[in-house]
């Protein structure tokens, strides 16, 4: 039964408010201004066969982001399952110390990669044009690293640009290409997934619905998920929770968000559910 299938959620955060993070301070969700522990994170899993996980940066601030992975590699180091069995840290690219600070990650055994968010509707500061940025990107290829891309689907032109500058990059896209505004332009959507998916380097993160769409459902999100399946094939598709922003913004436990995903996939082969569920992540996120 897929209800019981082994898993591994790619996109989980931790957060210890004893530390900065603007996102949460500024947020008008008071829900957010809490710790979320991996104590937390295992109460919410409960008995769900849940494998390995990988933690991308919570948005901790700046002055921070070496402490965020140094404090990750800590629980990882003393937790049975070896969680967070993958750490995706941050870095901006954009920052002239950009190479120390990706030296000082890489000295942290579960380190994979980076995460900037990208996400912006201003099209002319759009860092993705910014040669500095580009520049620094070559970085992430002479560590061997992947990057985790956050962007709105509006993006996706851009997106394709840099990509095809770093094909030896992996990258990741994250939250299902963020398709808040395809509400209005489920096309659009559509158009920018099937586009972004003809890159080889490219993978993506079938996430974060509840975040923009509190009220999900099952019947909802199938619509997106099936058409980035279709898209990206079952070999380049890993699922995630977004735990616990989904959890904290549209009230659902960490089960709904897993059952809905084996029930829209209830139909993939068992090869194939086993790649999206598990052997995908393992594989990009070398876990």
């Amino acid at each position: 039964m897929l209800e019981h299938r082994n898993f591994i959620d790619t996109h989980i955060h931790f957060w210890d408010l004893r530390n900065e993070y603007p996102w949460i301070e500024n947020n008008s969700n008071n829900d957010l201004k809490q710790n979320y522990l991996i104590e937390d994170f295992i109460d919410d899993v409960k008995k769900l066969p849940l494998k390995k996980i990988v933690h991308v940066q919570a948005e901790i601030s700046k002055k921070n982001k070496l402490k965020e992975t140094k404090w990750l590699q800590k629980i990882s180091d003393s937790h049975p399952l070896k969680f967070p069995n993958a750490i995706i840290g941050f870095v901006d690219l954009k920052d002239s110390d950009a190479e120390k600070d990706l030296e000082e990650h890489m000295n942290f055994q579960n380190f994979r990669g980076i995460r900037q968010i990208l996400k912006n509707k201003e099209h002319d500061n759009d860092l993705m044009l910014n040669n500095i940025w580009l520049e620094n990107f070559k970085l992430i290829n002479k560590f061997n690293l992947s990057f985790d891309l956050l962007i709105y689907y509006s993006q996706y032109k851009l997106a394709i640009d840099v990509i095809k500058k770093f094909p030896n990059v992996q990258f990741v896209i994250n939250h299902c290409l963020w398709p808040e505004e395809s509400i209005g332009d489920f096309e659009g959507w559509t158009t920018a997934i099937r586009e972004i998916s003809g890159l080889d380097n490219v993978a993506l993160k079938i996430s974060g619905f509840g975040e923009w769409k509190i009220d999900w459902n099952t019947n909802f999100i199938s619509n997106y998920i099936n058409i980035a399946l279709d898209a990206f094939g079952t070999k380049r598709c890993m699922f995630a929770s977004n735990f616990p922003v989904d959890k904290f913004i549209s009230h659902s436990s960490y089960e709904s968000f897993w059952s809905a995903y084996f029930k829209i996939t209830s139909h993939l082969s068992n090869d194939e559910a086993n790649d999206v569920f598990m052997k995908n992540a393992e594989h990009y996120y070398k876990i």
